[in-house]
């Protein structure tokens, strides 16, 4: 009996030690959500409608501020280095981040720039000025994703990205690039049905933006107010620009909100033309904002500024 009561009461410890070790024990870590990284507006909106909840998406860019002119920070640099992804266009307007992936061996870049074909700016406004390039990005166009089109296979190349990076949320990926292509097309439709009412196809804009916007829709960027990266518009060039206005009877002048309408304002006031804003969606003023919104908004103004 004695030995009975001894293995009742060791087999009791026994258990208890395990249940208290079972009940103790800390839950496996999950694995942590991938940290995609977009440089510019455009690319961060179709990111993050891609991602969902099963990846972390992040801009690099701050608000209301032109990559041609934005310097990476020492924050950029340790966010670059933590990612499993990094979105950029290439082309030129967003090569400062090439260096923030140095320290960061095992991310995969996707270069849209690339892989959609560009097409050449050469606005009458700069093809007449001495020692003037006819666009400062050099002769492609980097602003690709004005064109709706463009923009679905930019939506596309990012599920193919994510996919490879994170298998486990194929399929749930793929479910949102089809919806957010659908908007897509949606979009590209309505911009279609406007264009053909539009009394106007030129006009002029505040940089050499709009060429994909334009070759479109049946439009076209006759002049530009203000090279990339330069201070402002040399009076040749105003005089110029002000001339091209009245010669071939454009409406109107887009300015942007990033950037200083003060020059766009000089040249309305010499021409008596409208002003209107075009957004270029490299940019953004709220993160509330989406590529379609923006791109609606664009349309209005064509609308308002070209009927």
């Amino acid at each position: 009996m004695h030995l009975i009561r001894r293995s009742i009461f060791l087999s009791l410890i026994l258990f208890g030690s395990l249940f208290f070790t079972f009940c103790s024990k800390p839950p496996a870590a999950q694995s942590p959500k991938p940290l995609v990284v977009a440089t510019i507006f455009n690319y961060y909106d179709a990111l993050r409608a891609i991602a969902g909840d099963d990846a972390d998406a992040v801009i690099l860019l701050t608000p209301a501020t032109s990559p041609h002119e934005y310097s990476p920070t020492a924050k950029d640099k340790a966010t670059v280095s933590r990612a499993q992804l990094l979105i950029r266009n290439g082309l030129g307007i967003d090569d400062w981040a090439r260096t923030l992936a140095t320290d960061n061996p095992k991310l995969v870049q996707l270069v849209i720039g690339e892989s959609i074909q560009a097409i050449e700016t050469k606005e009458e406004s700069l093809t007449d000025q001495p020692g003037h390039e006819a666009h400062d990005h050099g002769v492609k166009n980097p602003h690709i994703w004005l064109d709706p089109k463009n923009q679905e296979k930019i939506a596309e190349q990012i599920l193919q990205a994510l996919s490879e990076i994170d298998p486990a949320h194929k399929e749930s990926y793929a479910n949102r690039t089809a919806k957010y292509i659908a908007d897509l097309e949606e979009l590209d439709g309505q911009f279609l049905a406007a264009a053909k009412t539009f009394k106007y196809k030129e006009f002029v804009g505040f940089h050499s933006a709009y060429d994909y916007l334009a070759h479109r829709y049946g439009l076209k960027q006759v002049a530009a107010l203000q090279e990339v990266g330069s201070d402002g518009m040399a009076p040749a060039q105003i005089n110029r620009v002000i001339a091209i206005i009245k010669e071939r009877h454009v409406p109107v002048v887009f300015s942007e909100t990033a950037l200083n309408s003060g020059q766009a304002e000089a040249v309305v006031s010499a021409t008596g033309v409208k002003l209107g804003i075009l957004q270029p969606l490299e940019t953004y003023d709220d993160l509330n904002d989406t590529y379609l919104s923006l791109m609606r908004k664009n349309l209005e103004e064509l609308k308002k500024n070209m009927q």
